[in-house]
């Protein structure tokens, strides 16, 4: 047994926290990853998400074997298979249409140091087409420039200093977790904290007083609180007459307006206002930290640059514990060259925020392959309806991912890449000025590799491999060579920085000496707005659709069985109820470009003008709001102004509901309902669910439940002892039979079907575990259920009872170890010996559960599958898994199809 390590690390996620982190590692496994308390900023803070990351690596969806699609379904090949074909596609593009009938789209998913040479390798290529814009910060840090010509951000240890603090669109709770406690810190001193956001995010929690602004309108806030600050003389007139430019136009435009006029603008009341302005006045310095929502408007530089200027007057600039900071450069500590852009002429590159209609529209070359690294495109580009038609025409596809999410059902290969815990880089951040390594914890997992490694085997395919081919050591001082100058300056070198982290040389306070690097050497105020007034409000589409960044994950870094049913949407209550909504209705909300089946959460709180919705669910899991979004560009930055997108909201039509109420037998928390019962809840139905060995009773009939599903567990279908209440469970499955209301029984539930029908239950010579093909039988083809899934995958299978088939139960799916796997009985009732409805999160319980000898009921069968049947098992699950849910998806629906004309009052 190897001993216990504890490797620092940092977080590589899309977050501007990059907190350091200390992975546990046990005989080679990662057990757990905590905040490392000896980092300068982050101290030991981590998110919730970072725990939950162990299962996202060891998850059973994870793809961890390179696949190729051949005649649409995914084959596992070995890595020389992929590597060769994407070589020989690339080759044969190039010839055939030029380089630049290739797009290579890098996202934001990991921005280490080593991820510019995966440009590189594509601009010793040829130069092929790339991306142009930003869906994230791209807006934010192009205003700030028009302000202040090159963006630098107070170092966030010197938001100690502050009196107050404006958190503008920020939400450092659910995204920049790091700033907490220093937040908490200037709360607890009683230096007041603003929040300004349409939203009443988590981080309201931190703030003294929210300001619900209007989407898109902080402009007008930021010059209402400039004209009260001028009304009452407290401007930093030193600042002005000495360090700015652009003062009178600025002056000229607050005077256009009258306050009542600016605050009726941004949608705030005159209090509010004067709140502002007052906090800026009397709580000097003022640390103003801006968020990413502010930059998802088309004219959201107007906004930033409304604050940068807000700032500036009220003297916050320049000085310990003020700033307006918006980010920092994450790419910056490295070299530049290593991008490759030098290599060749400028190539064409498409505008990411268009990303489809880009694609779709490109010519002269067609774009006729596409290489995704570090990014989901066909969840979170706008309008990604049109994304996806982009993808599917595109000739090759290659992904380089963990799942198999909305863009790897666009690929034609899938390289299985490794995680942060399963590499060695470097890593800056966005969000503060300390660099980090990137230790590599375990070994990864299955045949996972990094881009590092991808791209270095891919090189040895063509005649530039000389140049690019070297050792990751050597790669990393040649890309690092900029921060090696400064780390010693620190008395450090690269390999210290491998157990502690080091700060760039970066500014504490930008702009001390209040010089900008602007071409006068002055801060530029904001002197026109090029759009006046706020966002057309239109009737057929009344609020705005604001999709915010989750709490508990990454934007669409998810699982299948990690979606809820269906996503939620806030609205406020007095919208909900002159729409005549209520609290979790079933919801249809829609744009001119698509429609997303939604849950109403009703929120008090809200803004009457604001539909709130998270970011990052999956289509393909019946999320995806991004079908709704418009694809467009910001004026400044080029970059995404998802916020632009306005929505309706109705009540979902009645006749695609199945508004029934369902009954739900559980016999053990191990067996949960998993995708079967999400199917049916995705369709409109309402569960109960008891638990008969907890102490729950079972009705005497079937009252206004349209259907019944008795779902599976450790338990002998034949021991009443066990099962105590099998007796009148068998006669209520009966009774809802006869009143046609349909049954599904799943494993032990198929078991008790069976035996309440005549069926004899017994124990097999041995345990049917795994996924296993069975076959239908010629009846199968006419069954109003079983026929809608055809043809069968492998499903999965931990039992070690059967049954006799009953002599009225007619047998749809045959197996060879249990012949009898599933059987249609009575009028509408189903047995499904089977797990059809297992997910990812209960296989891996199972899996590890087995394994570890922790069922005591399976104990004596650990002999029976070997280590050889478990990497076997791993290898194909993610396609196991992915099939299985499909198929599941399809037999809830034709089974819930049973109930119609059930429903109940």
């Amino acid at each position: 047994m190897s001993p216990t390590k504890i490797i620092p690390t940092t977080c590589t996620r899309d977050c501007p926290s990059t907190c350091g982190l200390l992975a546990t590692v046990e005989n080679g496994r990662l057990v757990r990853l905590r905040g490392n308390p000896d980092h300068p900023l982050t101290r030991g803070t981590a998110c919730s998400k970072t725990a939950r990351y162990i299962r996202r690596i060891y998850s059973p969806e994870r793809v961890t074997t390179p696949m190729i699609r051949r005649a649409g379904r995914w084959e596992i090949v070995a890595w020389d298979e992929a590597l060769d074909l994407v070589a020989e596609r690339i080759k044969a593009v190039i010839l055939e249409s030029g380089p630049e009938a290739i797009l290579y789209y890098q996202g934001y998913g990991e921005r280490t140091a080593l991820k510019l040479l995966n440009r590189y390798f594509f601009s010793l290529l040829g130069g092929v087409t790339t991306l142009r814009g930003s869906l994230c910060g791209g807006t934010g840090q192009a205003a700030q420039n028009l302000s202040v010509g090159d963006r630098v951000s107070h170092d966030p240890l010197d938001h100690a200093n502050s009196r107050s603090m404006i958190l503008w669109g920020r939400n450092p709770v659910s995204t920049n977790v790091s700033l907490v406690p220093i937040i908490r810190e200037l709360r607890r001193q009683g230096r007041p904290v603003l929040l300004i956001d349409p939203a009443r995010t988590r981080s309201a929690a931190l703030a003294d007083h929210h300001i619900a602004v209007r989407p898109g309108c902080d402009v007008f806030l930021a010059l209402a609180a400039a004209k009260l600050i001028l009304a009452a003389g407290a401007e930093d007139k030193p600042f002005l007459e000495q360090h700015s430019e652009g003062v009178q136009a600025f002056l000229d435009l607050v005077g256009r307006f009258s306050l009542d006029d600016l605050c009726w603008r941004a949608g705030v009341s005159l209090t509010q206002a004067r709140l502002l302005a007052d906090t800026l006045i009397t709580a000097k310095p003022t640390a103003i930290l801006l968020g990413w929502g502010l930059h998802r408007h088309a004219q959201a530089h107007q906004s930033i640059q409304a604050i940068d200027a807000l700032g500036a007057l009220s003297g916050n600039l320049g000085v310990p514990g003020g700033g307006v900071s918006q980010g920092f450069e994450e790419y910056g500590p490295y070299d530049q060259r290593y991008w490759g852009d030098e290599l060749h002429q400028p190539k064409r590159t498409l505008l990411m925020p268009r990303i489809g209609e880009e694609i779709l529209n490109a010519t002269n070359p067609k774009i006729r392959m596409i290489f995704v690294t570090a990014s989901n495109p066909v969840c979170m580009a706008p309008n990604s309806s049109k994304v996806s038609q982009a993808f599917r025409r595109t000739e090759f596809v290659v992904y380089s991912g963990h799942f198999l999410d909305d863009t790897a059902d666009h690929a034609h290969v899938f390289l299985p890449a490794t995680t942060f815990l399963e590499e060695q880089d470097v890593m800056a951040s966005y969000g503060h000025n300390y660099v980090g390594a990137v230790n590599k914890a375990i070994e990864p997992v299955g045949e996972c590799r990094s881009e590092f490694w991808m791209f270095q085997e891919l090189a040895r395919r063509f005649p530039f491999a000389y140049i690019y081919r070297r050792d990751l050591e050597e790669w990393l001082e040649t890309v690092c060579a900029p921060l090696k100058e400064q780390a010693r300056n620190q008395g450090m070198d690269l390999h210290a920085l491998r157990s502690r982290p080091f700060r760039v040389d970066a500014p504490m306070v930008p702009y001390a000496d209040r010089r900008f690097p602007t071409p006068s050497g002055k801060f530029r105020f904001l002197e026109r707005l090029d759009n006046p007034d706020p966002s057309v409000e239109n009737p057929e589409y009344p609020y705005a659709l604001l999709t915010v960044a989750p709490h508990d994950v990454i934007c669409s870094e998810r699982t299948l069985a990690g979606h809820e049913p269906l996503p939620r949407v806030a609205l406020s209550a007095l919208q909900a109820a002159a729409l005549g909504l209520s609290e979790n209705q079933l919801v249809k909300v829609f744009s001119p470009h698509g429609e997303v089946k939604a849950r109403l959460s009703v929120d008090p709180t809200m803004r009457e003008d604001v539909l709130l919705a998270e970011r990052g669910g999956w289509a393909k899991c019946g999320h995806g709001f991004n079908r709704l979004t418009r694809d467009l560009a910001s004026q400044v930055g080029e970059g995404c102004p998802y916020y632009e997108t306005r929505v309706a909201l109705a009540p979902w039509p009645t006749e695609e509901i199945q508004d029934v109420r369902i009954l739900v037998i559980q016999h053990s928390p191990q067996a949960p309902g998993g995708n079967f019962t999400k199917t049916l809840q995705r369709h409109g139905v309402r569960l109960t669910t008891l638990h008969p060995l907890q102490g729950d009773q079972l009705p005497d009939a079937p009252g206004d439940f349209a259907g019944l599903v008795v779902l599976g567990g450790p338990q002998h279908a034949f021991d009443d002892s066990a099962v105590p209440h099998a007796s009148r469970l068998m006669e209520l499955m009966r009774c809802f039979d006869a009143q046609l209301k349909p049954v599904a029984g799943i494993c032990l539930g198929a078991q008790l079907l069976a035996r309440a029908y005549g069926g004899t239950n017994f124990t097999l010579d041995r345990l049917e575990f795994g996924f296993i093909q069975h076959r239908p039988t010629p009846e199968a083809d006419a069954d109003p259920v079983i026929n809608t899934a055809l043809p069968l995958p492998p499903l999965m299978e931990f039992h070690e009872d059967s049954f006799t088939l009953p002599p009225t139960a007619t047998l749809l799916v045959r197996g060879e170890a249990c012949p009898n796997q599933c059987f249609r009985i009575g009028q509408v009732s189903y047995g499904f010996q089977f797990h059809l409805e297992a997910d990812s999160e209960m296989l891996a319980d199972w899996l590890t559960s087995f394994r570890q000898g922790s069922l005591e009921a399976y104990r004596r069968y650990q002999d029976q599958f070997t280590d050889a049947f478990f990497a076997d098992l791993n290898r194909h699950l993610p396609l196991y898994l992915a099939e299985s849910t499909a198929f599941c998806d399809k037999i809830a629906a034709a089974w819930l199809g049973l109930c119609r004309g059930k429903n109940a009052s």
